[in-house]
């Protein structure tokens, strides 16, 4: 039961060299007796002793081929990463249903609310822009296994409450530190799976299923067990705890101790690269694809009379179609490449979002929230995979066109709220599909 090190963990520096049962660095294994994480007191110091007598047994622990979730370095997993992406669907979905009575318990009106939304994710952009240093210095598991942590207790926290100002302070700490985790997420699946494309896609589309599962859920009990919004919220936050637990065991792509940087090192990153441009189209692409999520089902339910399941169901068709377009189009996204691919996405969002905003039929308007959504899905990986090309520890170039792009998050609510307020909801819609026609116009040049 003692700890060695990977063959590839010798060729690093000092600094990411790691045990592979404790996931820590071996200067702390070397110092702290620690029984409880890897089942006896820590060999590293006779490392290479313990590789000779032990080659055999470490042949075992190398991942199968077929475990596809297996990380790109051996004793690396993604299975952690997989199950937060779904768990942070979930999430998502929930909101994207039970928006409007979210709105109802802030007791603001749409511009207020959009205003209120602004606020909650510039400060998920602040986070992503320290979350990204923060994963190269304590590696992506400890990082994510802490934003986890917070994340789920506030979540739990806020299940809870009913005064709207209290409610509302805490609904941003929901939204800042899932820009945290989001961050975190990307930077090891994308370590993992930058190289290729298509699979990252795929992985995506783990969010996606999560949504599908929150959305449904939050319109099924809501529909006929009359159970709030609020006791979903309540199993995302202890699941969410769970998963702080398991990152915190198992080490996950770029999840060893790297170089210390400051907290604009990320930003700087983009600039140095050459990627504010596609920064600016990440940005652009959020914007819509937050617009669809928020405002697409409260669209059906406030502007087109119709109930809490019939938006629960159209926004669950949408996210269904996003999941089988990225499971089906991700094995093609490496040959079509990654601007061809987004420039097809946008423009199938794009005129989904017209077609909402100038038809009165439920069903016609269900038709152009499940394109928005599917368009729009393929456009987030593709461009996270482009940023990342020839990035191993991609968590600076990952955290910066993220928060970069967290500022469409931050503008599209207010914009389409102010619309909203001031011309109706389907002025906001195209507003929507113009941002799309231009990330689509765009990604053909």
């Amino acid at each position: 039961m003692s700890c060695t090190r990977s063959t590839r963990a010798r060729r690093l520096p000092a600094r990411e060299r790691y045990c592979e049962r404790s996931g820590r660095s071996e200067s702390w294994c070397r110092s702290v007796p620690h029984g409880g994480v890897c089942g006896s007191r820590c060999l590293a110091p006779a490392v290479l002793l313990v590789e000779l007598l032990q080659a055999g047994r470490r042949r075992s622990l190398r991942p199968k081929a077929t475990d596809r979730l297996a990380g790109v370095r051996r004793g690396t997993s993604l299975r952690p990463v997989a199950a937060a992406f779904v768990c942070f669907g979930v999430f998502w979905g929930t909101w994207a249903v039970s928006v409007l009575d979210i709105k109802a318990t802030l007791g603001v009106s749409n511009g207020a609310f959009g205003l209120v939304l602004s606020v909650a994710l510039l400060a998920a952009a602040a986070a992503n822009v320290v979350a990204g240093p923060l994963s190269e210095r304590w590696g992506t598991g400890r990082t994510l296994a802490g934003a986890l942590a917070g994340w789920g207790l506030l979540i739990i926290l806020a299940s809870t409450l009913h005064a709207a100002v209290i409610f509302g302070s805490v609904l941003v700490g929901v939204i800042a530190l899932g820009g945290a985790i989001d961050v975190v997420m990307n930077v090891a699946a994308t370590a993992a799976l930058g190289q290729r494309p298509g699979h990252l896609v795929r992985f995506h589309a783990l969010f996606n299923a999560g949504a599908v599962a929150g959305a449904l859920a939050t319109g099924l009990v809501s529909r006929f067990a009359d159970v709030s919004w609020r006791w979903i919220w309540l199993a995302v936050g202890l699941t969410a705890l769970a998963l702080a637990q398991w990152c915190g065991r198992v080490l996950l792509p770029a999840g060893t101790v790297g170089e210390r940087h400051g907290p604009l090192a990320a930003l700087r990153t983009i600039r140095r690269e050459h990627l504010i441009v596609l920064a600016i189209a990440f940005a652009t692409a959020a914007m819509v694809e937050g617009g669809i999520d928020t405002w697409g089902v409260l669209f059906l339910r406030r502007q087109l009379a119709s109930g809490l399941l019939v938006g629960a169901v159209a926004y669950a068709v949408g996210q269904s179609v996003a999941t089988l377009a990225r499971l089906t189009l991700g094995p093609a996204a490496g040959s079509l490449g990654a601007a061809r691919g987004v420039g097809l996405g946008a423009a199938l969002a794009a005129a989904g979002l017209v077609l909402m905003a100038s038809v009165d039929s439920v069903f016609l308007a269900g038709v152009g929230l499940v394109a928005a959504a599917a368009g729009v899905s393929v456009c987030w990986p593709l461009l996270l995979a482009r940023a990342s090309t020839a990035h191993n520890r991609p968590a600076l170039v990952v955290s910066g066109v993220t928060s970069v792009g967290y500022l469409g998050f931050v503008f599209g609510p207010t914009i389409v709220g102010l619309l909203a307020q001031n011309l109706g909801l389907r002025a906001g819609l195209a507003a929507l599909a113009l941002a799309a026609s231009l990330v689509a116009a765009g990604a053909s040049r």
